[in-house]
């Protein structure tokens, strides 16, 4: 089957469980453009029959018009089409075809299957987006995108419910950005202004206004504003500097946990118990993590901190820092790193990782150094073995390895350390703050650098301009930077 290519930009879109939370962020952020047209693959059961509540679900949240895809329907932009369950969603030739379930097909709809077709159909104006889902459907989809140089977005593993789908196409290294959901409407926003190739397909008028950017109404954003008054009156805590959409989420994620409907009445509930802005701060707080997490990564930055051991000798410092270090998993990898690489010397050097968090429950844990076996999903057999006691249901970090690791309850924005480190691993939280914050803390890492320190970021994190006087790229996709000397 030969697919006509097309003068338009065909964005499919793949998810599973938790593909709804992502949308409801994603959606409203898209923006009519005359040259998108957006497809939708969400996993459902073989016999669903809540597509309509979905539906009605996803027209709610979007800014665009969403539609329930029929066979033949023709391809409209800026209109959202949803693939309906127990088929095959191609496009070929400027349509929508639905197609029988193939016995290779595990996922219903098939991802792989409208990626490979926007491959053939779109070429250079495909895009492929993984939102939250279980599995790997997607990856040969996007694998066929690329190959015809197309672009691949995936939301960010940590902001996911399920990290499986999101994670196996980082893992195939086939994600061109990594990205939260409602920053991958700008990323495609971005992209759009760039196409050089005009619509061949009349645009349908809009006539529903598109929803404000604003993530909350007037009157939730002043209640909003007050609640976060109230957690720093009672924990000394300030996240005005934080992401709003990101507070809000979780302030969200909290009110459904209680059954609460409105943000009025949570700040009601809040009123008659005090100690629930306790709560709803470490609901704020990201406290995700495991062991050698994007383990590629880790790989990549073994040499440059083998690099960087070169000119130690025995005596010396090595000094570590890890801000947002959460239940401690990111210490205790750098830890096993150096063990790695310095075998039988590591005991001939003052060794000494410093993890912060203002999470204490999470540091709490991080100084126990006893994780469940979900912790070491990167994590090969023989480190577990050579680096962990078996207790039962737990594994516990060895004592030489936990000796090394020091915790502190600390806010990371008005850390100041004893001394300068060798190098900074600050991985998934300056993506949560907002810009003016990234760029003080990029400039704090800065200062606490030796000269020629690493600076080890997560994927969804950039260091931004003023990060780009400070540190030099050594690998760019992994996110690791060494440090610069600063310009006068």
């Amino acid at each position: 089957m030969s697919n006509k290519r097309t003068g338009f930009r065909m964005v499919g879109i793949g998810a599973s469980a938790g593909g709804l939370e992502a949308f409801a962020h994603f959606l409203p952020m898209l923006k009519p453009d005359k040259q998108s047209v957006y497809i939708i693959a969400q996993h459902m059961g073989k016999n669903d029959d809540h597509i309509e509540l979905l539906l009605r679900l996803l027209k709610r949240h979007s800014a665009l018009p969403v539609v329930l895809a029929t066979h033949n329907d023709v391809l409209v932009v800026d209109q959202v089409f949803l693939i309906p369950p127990c088929v095959t969603g191609v496009v070929h030739e400027g349509r929508i075809q639905l197609l029988p379930i193939t016995a290779d097909q595990i996922s219903n709809p098939s991802v792989n299957a409208l990626f490979s077709s926007i491959a053939l159909s779109a070429r250079k104006q495909g895009v492929g987006i993984i939102l939250s889902g279980a599995g790997s459907d997607g990856v040969s989809g996007a694998r066929a995108i690329k190959a015809q140089g197309g672009k691949v977005i995936v939301q960010s593993p940590e902001s996911c419910q399920l990290q499986g789908m999101p994670g196996a196409v980082i893992a195939a290294r086939l994600a061109d950005e990594i990205l939260l959901p409602e920053q991958i409407a700008r990323a495609l926003d971005n992209g759009a202004q760039q196409l050089l190739a005009q619509p061949q397909i009349p645009a349908r008028s809009t006539t529903t206004a598109i929803q404000s950017n604003r993530s909350l109404p007037l009157g939730d954003a002043d209640i909003f504003k007050q609640l976060l008054q109230a957690v720093v009156a009672v924990t000394g805590n300030d996240f005005s500097n934080y992401k709003e959409e990101t507070l809000v989420r979780r302030l969200h994620r909290r009110m459904s946990m209680l059954k609460i409907a409105s943000m009025q009445d949570y700040q009601t509930y809040t009123r008659k118990y005090p100690d629930e802005l306790c709560k709803l701060q470490h609901q704020f707080l990201i406290s995700l993590s495991f062991f050698f997490r994007d383990s590629e990564s880790f790989a990549v930055l073994k040499q440059y901190v083998n690099e960087l051991l070169q000119p130690k000798v025995p005596g010396d410092s090595i000094r570590i820092w890890v801000p947002g270090c959460a239940s401690g998993e990111e210490c205790y990898s750098w830890a096993i790193l150096l063990a790695e690489i310095l075998g039988s010397r590591f005991s001939d050097f003052t060794i000494s990782i410093r993890g912060s968090d203002l999470n204490g429950q999470a540091i709490a844990v991080a100084e126990q150094g006893r994780y469940l076996q979900a912790a070491f999903r990167d994590t090969e057999q023989d480190i577990l073995d050579r680096y962990f006691d078996r207790n039962g249901p737990d594994f516990s970090v060895k004592p030489r390895i936990r000796q090394v690791c020091h915790f502190h309850h600390e806010d990371v924005v008005g850390c100041h350390l004893p001394e300068k480190v060798d190098a900074i691993s600050c991985r998934n939280l300056l993506i949560y703050m907002k810009s003016e914050l990234q760029d003080k803390l990029i400039g704090n890492f800065h200062d606490f650098l030796n000269p020629g320190g690493l600076l080890f970021l997560g994927q969804a994190e950039t260091i931004g301009l003023i990060g780009a006087t400070l540190f030099s790229p050594l690998d760019h996709f992994h996110r690791v930077y060494r440090r610069k000397l600063k310009s006068k």
